[in-house]
């Protein structure tokens, strides 16, 4: 004889990029497991792909492509369905950052956190249309997750970038014309002209963007020293 099939309740939350609300179910063991192993496994790629496969999974919205939500969309809704599905806390091993305390201290404290408490943080600097003088500039788009799977972490530094911001490119433009169709090779070509001041204009789009982030006071249960601390990123909050 079958066993019974076990249902699942439905949640609602806001999409933080365009404020959709969307239901949800919480994941199950089986989803679980694939994301911690990924977590294990400690690369950005996998855990990405990991979370990805999970939403598609659990996102019960019609109409709701997850390869298109972005790093900050993406790792919000995995905070959302986790807390549904595991617990409103989060437990972590914080060891200090302090470069003082940590020299002296290598025990890690456990804290609590709130997944209510944790939040999208947007920075008031961040603008998707850049203009790099002379009537020439560039609009830019927050990158979606799937991003993440395609850089290649044994890359260098500007071809990481590269890889971004073709990704990322709503369209070139000057005094004459907009350019929407290029190639990377193109694209290549065009950011060996900037000036270092131009090209950190555009790097800057990616350093302020939205960032699911949350501070962490705590005292050392070892030595006693009281720290603050930052958790950024989805891979942050399973320490």
């Amino acid at each position: 004889m079958a066993l019974p099939q076990l249902s699942t309740p439905a949640f609602e939350t806001v999409i933080p990029s365009t404020k959709d609300r969307i239901k949800f179910r919480p994941f199950l063991v089986k989803e679980e497991k694939i994301l911690y192993m990924a977590l294990e496994g400690g690369e950005q790629r996998d855990i990405y792909n990991a979370t990805m496969n999970i939403m598609e999974s659990c996102i019960l919205t019609p109409g709701v492509n997850y390869k298109d939500l972005t790093s900050y969309d993406l790792e919000f809704l995995f905070l959302q369905l986790r807390s549904k599905s595991v617990g409103e806390k989060i437990e972590l091993n914080i060891r200090h950052m302090n470069e003082e305390y940590a020299e002296k201290c290598k025990a890690a404290t456990q804290v609590s956190i709130d997944i209510d408490d944790v939040k999208v943080e947007y920075d008031d600097q961040h603008v998707d249309k850049i203009d790099l003088g002379n009537g020439i500039g560039i609009k830019l788009k927050d990158p979606n997750a799937s991003i993440f799977t395609k850089i290649d972490q044994n890359a260098n530094d500007f071809d990481q970038m590269l890889t971004m911001v073709y990704d990322c490119v709503d369209m070139v433009y000057d005094a004459e014309d907009v350019y929407t169709d290029f190639t990377m090779e193109e694209l290549d070509a065009f950011l060996g002209q900037l000036t270092k001041d131009q090209f950190e204009k555009i790097t800057g789009f990616f350093n302020t963007l939205p960032t699911m982030r949350h501070k962490v006071k705590f005292k050392c249960s070892e030595c006693g020293e009281k720290e603050e601390v930052t958790l950024e990123g989805l891979q942050s909050f399973f320490t």
